[in-house]
């Protein structure tokens, strides 16, 4: 039956492009996700010559060019129990083979690579009225950012920031599939705990991290094509978080004031996977830095503190350590 709305929609990545920015010959290295939202788009530079001459008033349509092009964007997803392999690979340019932790159980610590060379192509199926489709594909792709949030009461989310060398509207359809072999849900607040240098925190209402990859993505040169180079590093990765905490101690705020380090886990625990080991994910960030908030009484109501942090590299030598690890527990061999 053909359906013509969003509930109707795909959206598939597909890794193993031939070279940058050529969408690939084969699929087979394809995961479709189900999703929130998407606002992918398509992005021209375009130039108007002035060109004056007697009896103009108007600027001419032939003196208007398109000079380069690009795509950019973002979606969301309900974050899942199972699949997430290749979306933290790719958002944190690191590809991992999970390990094995007992029959049936794996485990894939995702921490910072490069991304050069780790780009993609992806595409979104848009029904119209009428139950056909029009295909979005953007092609040397890569996660410029990407957030993961628990907000109060709701089920996960993860948000990534997509930018991409080129956008077509003519690659053919890709057909979606979404088998896993075996269950998957979602990981909800019901199932989220937070530690704060060891000790359980109780007090915290809700929770977001946010990562900006830094990627150079204006690389373009007199090749003629209009079309940008791979993007590459452009500069430290910033990632930085924020909370709402229920003010019952003075613990945040006195490390605020001195700007104390503190170290901050985040764990979403799902299904029981085999014995005592649960689907998890758990975001680990070592060494924290508070940019807000003290206490303020906005009415009669209790007062809640609004917690901002900047996550660091803690070394105090040479060698650099991690400053954000995203561990995935789950049924997933591979990503």
């Amino acid at each position: 039956m053909a359906v013509g709305a969003g509930i109707a929609s795909s959206l598939g990545i597909f890794t193993g492009e031939s070279s940058f920015g050529v969408f690939p010959a084969s699929i087979t290295n394809s995961k479709f996700y189900e999703f929130n939202n998407e606002n992918l788009k398509f992005n021209k530079n375009i130039k108007e010559g002035m060109g004056l001459r007697g009896g103009g008033v108007t600027m001419r349509a032939g003196r208007r060019v398109l000079v380069t092009s690009d795509a950019s964007g973002d979606f969301e997803i309900d974050l899942p129990t199972r699949g997430t392999g290749l979306l933290f690979g790719l958002a944190m340019a690191n590809q991992v083979t999970p390990t094995t932790v007992s029959s049936g159980v794996y485990s894939a610590a995702y921490t910072f690579g490069d991304p050069l060379g780790d780009n993609f192509s992806m595409q979104v199926k848009i029904p119209n009225y009428s139950g056909s489709y029009t295909t979005k594909t953007l092609s040397g792709c890569k996660i410029s950012g990407f957030e993961l949030s628990v907000a109060n009461g709701d089920i996960a989310k993860a948000k990534f920031t997509i930018d991409a060398a080129k956008f077509s509207t003519s690659t053919a359809a890709q057909t979606p599939s979404y088998t896993i072999s075996g269950a998957s849900s979602l990981y909800t607040f019901a199932g989220g705990t937070v530690t704060i240098d060891g000790t359980a925190a109780i007090n915290v209402k809700d929770f977001t991290l946010t990562v900006d990859n830094a990627i150079k993505t204006d690389r373009y040169n007199l090749d003629g094509t209009g079309v940008k180079q791979e993007q590459i590093v452009n500069g430290f990765r910033k990632i930085s978080g924020k909370m709402k905490v229920e003010f019952t101690d003075t613990v945040i705020l006195s490390k605020f004031i001195s700007d104390a380090s503190a170290a901050i886990v985040v764990t979403l625990q799902g299904a029981l996977i085999s014995g005592t080991t649960y689907e998890t994910i758990t975001i680990s960030l070592p060494n924290v830095k508070y940019d807000a908030d003290t206490p303020n009484v906005t009415g009669p109501g209790p007062v809640d503190l609004d917690v901002s942090f900047t996550a660091y590299d803690g070394s105090t030598t040479g060698t650099p350590s991690e400053p954000l690890t995203i561990t995935v527990v789950s049924q997933d061999a591979a990503i």
